[in-house]
């Protein structure tokens, strides 16, 4: 899968939206764009030392007015993109048929949700959206790879095939089910579309350091002892683990929800940076 990242790479140098990057990979000539970016020609003549025709010739602009700029035609590009993904309002209604509360602060790159079951259990679902911005899977799409992965035409003709995939990913989830007074499971997982897959299940007896950020505490995760890989477990054990996760509401549509949730929150906060640093520099 391509990460964040790179689609924001391809669909700049493409200038269309992500949703159809898909149908793109399928002209050979898009392909060789997908390593640029839109600079300013006289900006790249004269960085790369070539010449600049009279008739391209523009006014002396300061290097701090020129970042200015491109910071200005970068927001401009994102307010696009931002208009062809979904806002997280119907997303939320998922959250509210499983019965988990979401606690999203402003400009922070840390989503959790949390639920209390019957039984006084405690569920903690935690995530970081910019997440979305890492390669996954074991052949990802870096910009090396890309060439070679589409060199054939074969290959071309599957684009459609990719376009739904270039647009989903999977996410390192941490789901935290903790008893007062009796310790803490944790479930590494990898949220994706439709899907929450586990990856490896830990017991902690002391909750604080299970749920701690601070760094003893950190450090003594390090010393613990994590179990085998959970695809390693019987497959009747794998099976339980997936069923009581289900009883208490997490399923595939959590995943899809932190999935979507996480590339419109990180396109909020990339917009936000952008906005930050552009004002600094106008200051």
């Amino acid at each position: 899968m391509a990460s964040r990242m790179f689609l924001r790479a391809a669909a700049r140098a493409a200038k269309v939206p992500r949703v159809q990057i898909g149908n793109i990979l399928r002209q050979e000539a898009i392909v060789t764009k997908v390593r640029t970016f839109s600079a300013v020609p006289v900006v790249a003549a004269k960085h790369a030392g070539g010449k600049v025709s009279k008739k391209d010739k523009r006014a002396p602009i300061s290097p701090r007015d020129e970042l200015v700029s491109i910071l200005n035609d970068e927001l401009s590009f994102e307010d696009t993109q931002a208009k062809e993904e979904e806002s997280t309002s119907g997303l939320v209604e998922i959250l509210d048929g499983h019965g988990f509360e979401l606690i999203d602060l402003p400009d922070v790159d840390n989503v959790t949700l949390k639920k209390t079951i019957e039984d006084g259990t405690e569920i903690l679902v935690k995530f970081v959206p910019s997440d979305v911005n890492s390669y996954t899977g074991e052949a990802p799409y870096g910009e090396e790879d890309f060439s070679e992965e589409f060199e054939n035409e074969k290959d071309l003709e599957e684009g459609d095939e990719m376009d739904e995939e270039f647009n989903e990913g999977y996410l390192p989830t941490k789901i935290y089910i903790t008893k007062p007074g009796k310790g803490t499971v944790v479930i590494d997982a990898n949220s994706e579309p439709e899907n929450l897959a586990i990856e490896q299940v830990t017991f902690f007896k002391d909750s604080a350091i299970a749920l701690s950020d601070d760094a003893l505490a950190e450090q003594t995760r390090k010393n613990v002892y994590w179990g085998p890989p959970f695809q390693n477990l019987d497959h009747r054990l794998q099976d339980a683990y997936y069923s009581y996760l289900e009883s208490v509401g997490l399923d595939g549509e959590i995943g899809e929800f932190i999935c979507s949730y996480s590339k419109v929150k990180e396109s909020q906060l990339y917009r936000k940076s952008l906005e930050d640093v552009k004002t600094f520099f106008e200051s």
